[in-house]
């Protein structure tokens, strides 16, 4: 018995490095950071490069990383890219930024996520967050008060669309998000990504996650942050498995959001993620799709 459970041991193990390579993290934090952060962008993209990775996309919540992916991928012939999350330190829904970031390779632009009007509602989330949190913070929502999305949505979607980038859904509620998708689809935005939807704070229900697939979202992103210490109210890992199974992996992207001091480095985050994933009872085809292939859609990897 107990030779049976060691070599079904390294098997699983075994199946977590080759699921590895070529793999993508679609969302890491990296420092430098006004949030303390495990390791910077370079050392992050080391460490994918040295487990076989394929690519990473790092992400800050207060400013462009686009131009850091640049210095990154220079310094380690590793592939990184960056986006812009619309918060306040770049001007909220400033369509100047989505511009800069664009210019700057840009691959995805993320709806306000920490200043969320949503997210605010939830920010002893991650206790970190709510400690930083300014007091004057007002939060930023995307809808008017009868649904339709408010003027400044318009340019910055248009930019989105004319330079193929990617649109993410960031911190906005389940509303917010849909109404947004409907919207985006109409400007001529052909990828956009539901982030972290079964998040605490953002609380897609399966009905919601099939309507933003059918109002043209790409794909739902889960995230293992929120299976982790960083979170006030960890979920257990089967909720993720639960959320993709809901609607199939076809349609989801497996990332780690992670980069917290709190959590171990990104490729040990990833390969603990696909572990569980592999034990939910997902194939290796299924884990592979979702970790590379449908990332890689994404970001025009070929």
């Amino acid at each position: 018995m107990v030779i049976k459970t060691k070599t079904k041991e390294k098997t699983l193990e075994t199946q977590v490095k080759e699921l590895l390579q070529g793999a993508i993290d679609f969302h890491i934090h990296t420092g430098p950071d006004i949030y303390p952060r495990l390791l910077n962008d370079i050392e992050v993209a080391r460490q994918a490069k040295r487990a076989g990775m394929r690519a990473i996309l790092i992400k800050s919540h207060v400013t462009i990383s686009a131009d850091r992916a640049q210095i990154a991928q220079a310094v380690t012939g590793f592939t990184v890219f960056g986006g812009v999350a619309l918060n306040w330190q770049v001007g909220g829904l400033n369509k100047y930024a989505v511009e800069c970031a664009a210019k700057l390779g840009a691959r995805q632009v993320w709806m306000p996520t920490t200043h969320a009007a949503n997210y605010l509602k939830y920010v002893d989330h991650v206790p970190m967050f709510a400690k930083a949190m300014p007091k004057d913070i007002k939060g930023i929502s995307i809808l008017k008060e009868d649904g339709s999305l408010i003027q400044e949505m318009g340019p910055i979607l248009e930019i989105i669309a004319r330079n193929n980038m990617i649109l993410g859904t960031g911190h906005l509620s389940p509303r917010e998000g849909i109404a947004l998708i409907w919207e985006a689809k109409k400007a001529g935005v052909e990828k956009i990504v539901v982030t972290h939807p079964v998040a605490s704070f953002v609380n897609y229900s399966a009905d919601q996650m099939r309507e933003a697939l059918s109002a043209g979202a790409t794909y739902l992103e889960h995230v293992f942050n929120d299976c982790t210490p960083q979170v006030a109210n960890p979920l257990p890992p089967s909720a993720l498995g639960d959320a993709i199974k809901a609607v199939g992996p076809d349609h989801c992207i497996m990332s780690t959001d992670s980069g917290q001091v709190v959590n171990p480095p990104p490729v040990k985050v990833m390969a603990w993620y696909v572990r569980e994933m592999l034990q939910y009872g997902f194939s290796v085809r299924a884990i592979r799709n979702m970790i590379a292939k449908n990332p890689a859609r994404m970001l025009g990897i070929k």
